[in-house]
């Protein structure tokens, strides 16, 4: 039986047993629910079409029911087919579906939660926008799916996925991390490099708060899906010029943790401070109480 509790215990299953980061994690899946490989398989590529589908589902002239956000996704379509596009087309392309994902699931659409609704953008943005501007073939997608997976099961049991708990670092940056990781697998890592894109995404997030307005999903929380996609980019393209995190990324998980438990309350998802008691923020709460 395959299992891991840390980012090391993968890589060290990857060198033991010469297998791939995603082969690990398949290997786990299937062992754990007692399911045929294949069946896992079959499973995650049903959940990176279902990401497919809220992507192509996006409708621009949907408003949400606080009047806070759609329509940017679009915005953001317009700009980057004007050729205004400062990021190039990749990276252009990956913010412009994460706004959209955000979107969609502050609209009340089906999405995704990878690794929660509000961080729902990020990973299908990177993957998504990646098989469509460099043509991979769906299945190296479904095996980076399997990389994130594992990524994000390993922060969910040693820090938190939940803003709530650990601030918004716990969701955008788990995203971003896991996207990282992804990436790095789609372009030819190994284990470390995909490890130490990881590390380098987190490392990144860390401290970031959970201060949504009027306690929606919405603001500032869409915008920083698309942050989160480009922290994942350019995270993987450090790992992948060999550059190497000087805190491992069991260490940069655990730094995650302590400082999610250091956070005051008010900056945990309970919309008491940061962002949500800016004179702007109460003029918003105003007008919709």
């Amino acid at each position: 039986m395959i299992s891991y509790h840390s980012i090391e215990d993968i890589v060290n299953l990857c060198n033991e047993n010469n297998m791939s980061f995603w082969q690990v994690i398949l290997r786990a899946d299937a062992s754990e629910r007692m399911v045929a490989e294949d069946a896992s398989f079959a499973t995650m590529r049903d959940m990176y079409r279902a990401m497919k589908r809220a992507d192509a589902e996006y409708d621009k002239t949907l408003k949400s029911p606080s009047g806070l956000s759609g329509g940017d996704g679009e915005k953001m379509r317009k700009y980057n087919k004007d050729g205004k596009n400062l990021c190039g087309p990749f990276m252009g392309l990956a913010m412009e579906k994460a706004i959209k994902m955000g979107e969609s699931n502050a609209c009340m659409k089906r999405i995704v939660a990878a690794p929660t609704a509000g961080s729902c953008g990020v990973i299908p943005a990177v993957f998504l926008a990646y098989e469509e501007c460099f043509n991979v073939p769906e299945d190296k997608m479904v095996k980076a799916m399997f990389v994130s997976a594992g990524v994000g099961a390993v922060i969910a049991e040693n820090a938190s996925i939940a803003g709530a708990s650990g601030g918004c670092q716990a969701e955008i940056g788990s995203a971003s991390a896991m996207a990282a990781a992804g990436l790095a697998y789609l372009e030819g890592g190994d284990a470390e490099c995909i490890s130490h894109a990881m590390a380098f995404a987190l490392k990144n997030m860390l401290g970031l708060t959970c201060d949504p307005v009027c306690g929606l999903v919405e603001v500032p929380c869409i915008k920083r899906n698309s942050a989160g996609a480009v922290n994942a980019i350019s995270s993987a393209q450090m790992a992948m010029a060999g550059i190497r995190s000087a805190i491992t990324p069991d260490e940069v998980i655990d730094s995650m943790r302590r400082i999610g438990n250091e956070l005051p309350a008010c900056l945990k998802e309970t919309g008491e401070g940061g962002l949500a008691v800016t004179p702007s923020a109460l003029k918003i709460k105003e007008r919709l109480n």
